[in-house]
């Protein structure tokens, strides 16, 4: 039975993120190396449907460091960029001046899709800029060539890593002041579905800014 508000828009949250390492300069192995406290708790696990997806999430001066650990995919990742409903793929929302009050995304607001695997480019990960639905302007276009990722197909899934450095999200520079970020992200699966972080797509966060999830950057 659906709920007509869900538990977890019931409460109100602040999730704290650790301060994390630059990402790796080698080729291979792991990006990224977050640590203990990375891992998010998901306001959708109070909701009804079974999680499949787990988010890590830290921060530097220098930009945000994403992991995605999906578990129970028969098979690797697969998608294009040109198809996003059908592909593998992660949305992410940021915020670098969340207020909570505020309906319509500002220029401090961005929009990412993380493509794990793109046959439109050779089957390596991909992010594309996206944009936000009634939003008020854009100050920089972000370069998603300056953004790092990497994908790890296990046996039950994959896990996919992103660094996202502050040059490419207007704001930034000035958030280790400010405390923390709005954040949203949506796990988009062609097998197992999608899950979302908190709400799903009967509510707005798709351009919504007051229903992203303020993160409280921990030193």
């Amino acid at each position: 039975m659906d709920h007509i508000v869900p538990p977890s828009l019931m409460f109100d949250y602040q999730l704290p993120i650790p301060r994390c390492e630059l990402p790796a300069t080698r080729k291979t192995g792991r990006l990224l190396s977050l640590p203990a406290g990375a891992d998010l708790f998901l306001p959708a696990s109070m909701n009804e449907g079974t999680g499949f997806a787990s988010i890590g999430v830290g921060w530097n001066p220098d930009g945000l460091a994403f992991s995605f650990h999906i578990d129970g995919k028969p098979g690797p990742p697969t998608g294009r960029a040109g198809d996003l409903k059908t592909s593998d793929s992660i949305l992410l929302w940021i915020d670098t001046r969340p207020s909570g009050n505020v309906h319509r995304a500002t220029e401090y607001c961005h929009h990412f899709a993380a493509l794990p695997r793109d046959e439109d480019h050779d089957n390596q990960p991909h992010v594309l800029v996206l944009p936000i639905a009634q939003q008020r302007d854009r100050k920089i276009e972000s370069d998603p060539r300056r953004m790092l990722t990497r994908t790890h197909v296990t046996a039950a899934g994959y896990d996919f890593e992103l660094w996202i450095p502050g040059t490419q999200l207007f704001g930034f520079r000035e958030t280790s002041e400010i405390g923390r970020i709005g954040f949203y992200a949506v796990v988009q699966d062609s097998h197992l579905g999608d899950q979302p972080l908190s709400v799903d797509d009967r509510f707005p966060c798709s351009y919504d800014p007051s229903l992203w999830l303020p993160l409280e950057l921990k030193s």
